[in-house]
């Protein structure tokens, strides 16, 4: 599958400076590594109403990571960030001059995108997929149903779960969420393809207002980013 080479640094201790205007920052955590928690007394409060241990352990973990990087961007206390969530539940940081950003995580990792503008980002690691042809002739657009029945069945599945992070990272940085419709945005899912989102509502000048990169994170991740920029640069930072 082609995809960007993204290369993840350490998180440094100074300040960053936002991303430029055309440039997006992603962030590699581990959930699973012990950190202390910087979370708001709401937070906490909805932390201890969960009742699964890990993904207790995991909510505190994500959000204590997302408020120490937001941190390193717009200053303060991490834990007195103002943190609001819009109408269709995407969070937001409540500031003037603040960055916007969004979160994925699966099997215990996140990635977390800083970018300018609208940004949406998207995880998977490789599994099987049940129902494969249902899901795809519900969630695909008829172009990318095409080109995935075309492939050889030991490529179905990788490539399904390509399309399905772009799609998904799209349906993110619009704010719209997966009832949005991920039949609405076509994808490229070829091997030889690099990631691309071709049209949205099969307007393709629409879509040119928007870049999408694939790239891989934690070895064997599958990820995407979708931003509101013609171009997008990205630079990798590990927490």
């Amino acid at each position: 599958m082609a995809t960007l080479d993204l290369t993840f640094t350490p998180c440094p201790d100074e300040p960053l400076a936002l991303p430029a205007n055309t440039s997006a920052h992603i962030w590699q955590i581990d959930l699973d590594v012990a950190r202390d928690a910087m979370l708001s007394a709401s937070e906490q409060a909805h932390a201890k109403a969960m009742r699964h241990a890990e993904k207790q352990s995991h909510f505190v973990a994500a959000r204590s990571a997302l408020r120490l990087i937001l941190s390193k961007y717009v200053g303060g206390t991490p834990e007195n960030l103002p943190l609001a969530t819009a109408a269709q539940g995407k969070p937001f940081l409540d500031m003037a001059g603040a960055p916007q950003f969004n979160v994925t995580h699966a099997r215990g990792k996140a990635l977390i995108a800083v970018a300018p503008m609208a940004v949406g980002i998207d995880l998977e690691f490789a599994r099987p997929v049940r129902q494969l042809d249902r899901l795809v002739e519900h969630y695909f657009a008829p172009a990318e149903e095409k080109a995935l029945t075309a492939l050889p069945d030991d490529q179905r599945a990788q490539a399904f779960l390509a399309a399905w992070t772009r799609k998904e990272a799209c349906l993110k940085a619009t704010g719209e969420g997966i009832a949005g419709g991920l039949h609405r945005y076509h994808v490229t899912l070829r091997a030889n393809e690099h990631a691309q989102l071709i049209s949205i509502d099969g307007n393709e000048t629409a879509a040119r207002a928007w870049t999408l990169h694939a790239f891989r994170a934690f070895e064997d991740g599958q990820a995407a980013i979708c931003a509101a920029t013609p171009s997008l640069s990205l630079q990798g930072f590990s927490l």
